[in-house]
């Protein structure tokens, strides 16, 4: 059975102050177990604009790991810190497109969490481990997506208390975990073993802030013929060093410099998302040391280029098949999670 862990998310959101507090609040509106937990773990938060990631009773009844040892230092590592830094997009961008043209779809939010235990999180000093919340055309409520691919469904409006908001969910959220662990969860286990066999694993699982665009199993068959040392090089090239690329922050015509050196480039059309040609099929599979994405096929290298210039942006995006639907989200937030999902 795969570890389960409370998340506790929270992003400065404006609302008013309430009298009544997390525990009553959430005791109140059925949320007992949810409330049972964090009493027995007192450490949520005091901050104000917190958002509360509350699992429902029936799932934290039907996950057999919540009450586990670990699960007072998952509460107690996911207190908000409201002054921790967003990420900046580093990507540059081709062309002469101006940035109130160039297509984006708002339709997610990073939140960064309090966890910063360096066994769920590597994303460099000073920044702790993140969960995306986005919406997908199959669901009719945002989803969160957290480690080894897993998601959760927002089931209800949000609740408010006197710290903040509480937004129930239908389950319990997953702990991130290194790529070597949580490729096989995402249908890229025939990728994994090409990394495994190149070598690549050691810096992969440590490295801080990458991400990887992983093709799944059924895209992956044309490189089993290559020579190795022309497959470690294309294994390279399906890594972004030094940015985590959540789908929220992806832009239309950004570049990003991968560990082989090649830049990779993205598309987004038709509210579809695209790498150097390759469709994102399941995006935000949180690692320990940034995220996963899913794609159709294997990269197309290009040549190395000088490394681009830091840009800021605000744009944001999603993914999953990725049909790009709008959301409002607060602004890039600050969300705590107290932990545990694929």
């Amino acid at each position: 059975m795969q570890p389960q862990h409370i998340f506790v998310s929270l992003a400065l959101y404006a609302i008013p102050a309430l009298a009544q507090s997390l525990v009553d609040v959430l005791r109140e509106n059925g949320l007992t177990e949810y409330a049972e937990l964090l009493e027995r773990n007192p450490t949520i938060s005091t901050i104000p604009g917190l958002i509360v990631y509350a699992p429902t009773n029936a799932a934290l009844t039907g996950n057999g790991n919540v009450t586990g040892s670990d699960t007072e230092a998952e509460i107690e590592f996911s207190q908000v810190n409201p002054t921790a830094p967003s990420f900046t997009n580093p990507g540059d961008y081709s062309g002469n497109t101006t940035n109130s043209k160039r297509q984006v779809a708002p339709s997610g939010s990073v939140y960064g969490t309090l966890l910063d235990d360096p066994e769920w999180v590597n994303l460099g000093p000073g920044r702790n481990q993140t969960i995306v919340e986005r919406s997908v055309p199959t669901a009719p409520q945002p989803l969160v997506f957290t480690g080894l691919g897993a998601s959760v469904s927002v089931t209800a409006s949000d609740i408010p208390f006197d710290g903040g908001v509480i937004r129930p969910i239908d389950g319990v959220l997953t702990l991130p975990r290194n790529l070597s662990y949580t490729l096989p969860f995402l249908g890229a286990e025939r990728f994994g073993t090409a990394l495994q066999n190149a070598g690549l694993f050691p810096d992969l699982d440590n490295r801080a802030i990458i991400t990887v665009l992983a093709p799944n199993d059924a895209a992956f068959g044309g490189a089993d013929n290559l020579p190795d040392a022309q497959l470690a090089q294309v294994l390279r090239e399906h890594v972004v060093v030094d940015f985590p690329a959540y789908t929220p922050l992806l832009q239309d015509g950004s570049t990003y410099r991968t560990l082989g050196g090649s830049n990779v480039t993205v598309l987004i059309r038709d509210n579809v998302a695209y790498i150097n040609g390759a469709q994102i099929l399941a995006g935000d599979a949180i690692i320990r040391n940034g995220v996963v994405h899913t794609i159709d096929r294997l990269l197309t290298a290009q040549s190395p280029t000088p490394t681009p210039s830091p840009i800021p942006t605000a744009a944001a995006t999603t993914a999953k098949p990725l049909s790009w639907l709008a959301l409002v989200f607060a602004s890039v937030g600050i969300a705590v999670a107290a932990f545990s999902s694929v």
